[in-house]
Parts: C-alpha cells; structure tokens; sequence
C-alpha cells in the first residue's frame, strides 16, 4: 500500500516557491511496459544449489513508459543508504525545461512498496519511518561486444564490486551473484541487519526515434509477492545465484538499450511475516535472512 504521494522535500517545494520551479509531479507512466519483459529463470544458492524457479518468473510490477522527462536521472546517490531525496527511486526531483521556472519530476519512493509487508526506513532514529530505502548497486552506460560494462556503486565508503557480480547482454539475459560476505560487509556499513526485499531494473532506451512507447521504464521484482506465491527461498545464510531474460525489444525505437541501473529495497529489520508463508532476507541480491551474528549488530 501507498505510504508516501510526495515527498518532504517535493511539498516545501511547491508551498514555499523559493526554488523557482514550475509543477512538481510524478512521472507519468503511458501503461505500455509490460511485466513479462523482464524475468527471473533460476535462482540457485551457492554453490552449485538445484534452481529453485519452475517457470519463469515475470516483474511483479512496472513503471513506463516514461516519455517526459525522457530520460532517467538521479542516478548518484550519495551515501546510497535509501534516504530520502538520495536517488531516483527515493523520490529525489529533477527539474526539467527552459527558462528558470523549470517543471520539476519524481518517482515516489513507496512506488513499488504495495505489500502489506513493505516499509520505509528510519534512517535519522527520530522513530518516523519516512526515508524509502532504495540503494542502487550499479549501472551500466557502455557495452563491450554485446556485454554491459556494469560500474558498481558505493554504500557509503563501501564499494560493491567486490560484494556482486552484474551482467547484461544484448542476447537478453542478465545474471546476478553474490558473495556471502555481503550480508555482514553491508550490515556493518548501513549501521543495521541488511534486508533486501525487492530488485528493480531502470532500463533507458534510445533518445532517437518515436516516442510512441517511451524512452524508459522501471521494473521492480517484489520478494513479498513473490513468497506468497510459493517462491520457496530458504532461511538463513544462504548465498543465491540470479539468472534471468529480458525483452530486447521492448524499446519501440530502434530495438536499442542506451544504458540501465540496478537497484534494491532496505526495509527496517523488523516487520510481521503472516504464516505460514516466509520472508527471505536478500542481502545485495537476496542473499537470505540474517543470520544470529547479525543480531548482535542491532
């Protein structure tokens, strides 16, 4: 369920009109994305664990086209710790047009937190859980021979790169790693047991061409959904391997991929889990619930 419309930032915004912008608004989706263009098709822990995904498993939701702005942004938060106003997904704004009363546009950050499991964050401990809790892991702007060059991010002074492994090629596949080591190296980092429920991809298609689709979307893999529906991932400190597709042609410009960005949800380490279903605790990629020595960490 719907927990933010507009952000604290977005409503001084547009009361106190001291920043000269136009309108504050949501990115508008045309409806046009569709939830079978991106797919999980095996996840199997580490190592050499049986896939656990019968069939494939579409996005649980999706945002796009988005044609205006025509381009992603916000893509350098910075601590990358999910608050408020800190990247794309947690609402920070971006001001668009000419002149200097430019419009200005955001992605709520409880946009895809539309299980009764899902829950903000409170980063500031002031006990309001207001900060959307999205970290990017990554993106990639270049590929070398059909394969993305992805550029990890940092939590804080912690670089991902060591912790996952990213790939995305132009046959439509993609595949996500993780090292055991991430559960402890993010929770130690974040200052709180890491748990990840929700993976979301942000794919931008090419500037040239029609708009009759857009220019990019967001689509978002919800863990909470997803055990309810029976996907079995069990508990503990279990590392997972990602395999997945992709439709390279859901762009309707020219088939094309300009660049992408991976992203996960942080949610408090406490939240009710109904029975007898199980909520698996992903740590960059999923990685399971954490662990007794994690608890001595809260």
């Amino acid at each position: 369920m719907k927990k933010m419309k507009i952000s604290s930032v977005v409503f001084a915004l547009i009361v106190s009109g001291v920043s000269n912008a136009g309108i504050i608004t949501e990115v508008k989706s045309d409806g046009n994305c569709k939830t079978e263009s991106f797919q999980i098709s095996s996840i199997a822990a580490v190592p050499a664990g049986p896939n656990i995904v019968g069939a494939p498993i579409n996005s649980t939701s999706c945002l796009g086209f988005v044609t205006y702005p025509d381009n992603d942004f916000a893509n350098n938060p910075n601590p990358n710790k999910g608050g408020l106003e800190d990247g794309l997904l947690n609402g920070e704004i971006v001001l668009t047009g000419p002149g200097p009363d430019k419009d200005g546009y955001y992605v709520a950050g409880d946009q895809f937190l539309t299980n009764g499991n899902d829950s903000m964050v409170d980063l500031n401990g002031d006990g309001i859980f207001d900060d959307p809790g999205w970290i990017r892991l990554g993106g990639a702007e270049t590929e070398t021979g059909g394969d993305w060059n992805f550029v990890h991010d940092s939590i804080g002074d912690l670089n991902l790169k060591d912790l996952i492994t990213m790939s995305l090629s132009d046959d439509g596949t993609w595949s996500l790693e993780v090292e055991p080591i991430a559960i402890g190296a993010v929770t130690d980092e974040l200052g709180r047991a890491t748990v990840f429920d929700h993976l979301a991809f942000v794919m931008k298609g090419p500037n040239n061409g029609g708009d009759d689709f857009g220019s990019w979307a967001i689509y978002d893999f919800n863990f909470h959904d997803l055990i309810k529906d029976g996907l079995a991932i069990s508990l503990g400190d279990t590392a997972y391997d990602f395999e997945g597709t992709w439709d390279v042609d859901m762009f309707n410009n020219d088939n094309a991929l300009s660049h992408f960005s991976v992203w996960a949800h942080d949610p408090p380490a406490t939240f009710d889990v109904p029975e007898p279903s199980t909520l698996a605790i992903f740590a960059l990629g999923m990685i399971g619930l954490a662990s007794r020595r994690f608890k001595k960490h809260l």
